[in-house]
Order: C-alpha cells, then structure tokens, then sequence
C-alpha cells in the first residue's frame, strides 16, 4: 500500500475499506481522465467527497504568438515605439 493512502484506511472502519478502494480507484480514474486536482474529505465509511477543485488545465493548442521575420533596422516601427511617421522624418532629415 502506498504510504500516502494508509492515513484514509486508519480513518476508515475495516468493515468499509472495499468501498474505500473501490471510491479511490474512482477518483483516480477521474484524475487521469480530466487532469485535475482536488481536495477530498473521506468519512469512516469509505465515501468521498471532493470539497474543493483545482481550475481546469489549460488546453495545448492555444494560439501562440509568432514574431515576424522581419529585421528591425528594415522597418523601424518593429524595434520601437516610435510611429512610423516620425521615423520617416528622422530618416528623411538625416539623409
């Protein structure tokens, strides 16, 4: 048995730890299937109760940003924030 389950079976009555088993076998294929975590309270029955639920884990396809491919020192407006009319100016002065 592992060491961190024996506190729920010193909790429960002997006559109950086949319901214990069979509640904890539940939650845990529960946890594998969502990926969420939980908080559970268990009586000296064996039954389970979730009292409290970690968010859902976010999903891997999300949108990601990718930066563009463009050097900086070809468009100014990328490296700064500094409008692209005033970098003409600058430029257009500097020349």
């Amino acid at each position: 048995m592992h060491p961190d389950l024996q506190r729920y079976f010193n909790h429960v009555w002997p006559l109950f730890w086949p319901w214990l088993v069979w509640n904890l076998v539940r939650v845990a294929r529960w946890h594998a299937r969502t990926g969420r975590e939980a908080l559970m309270a268990v009586d000296c029955f064996g039954n389970i109760r979730l009292v409290c639920l970690a968010d859902a884990p976010p999903p891997d396809d999300l949108y990601t940003y990718e930066a563009p491919h463009i050097p900086r020192w070809k468009h100014p407006a990328l490296g700064s924030d500094v409008p692209v009319s005033v970098c003409g100016c600058v430029r257009g002065k500097s020349a």
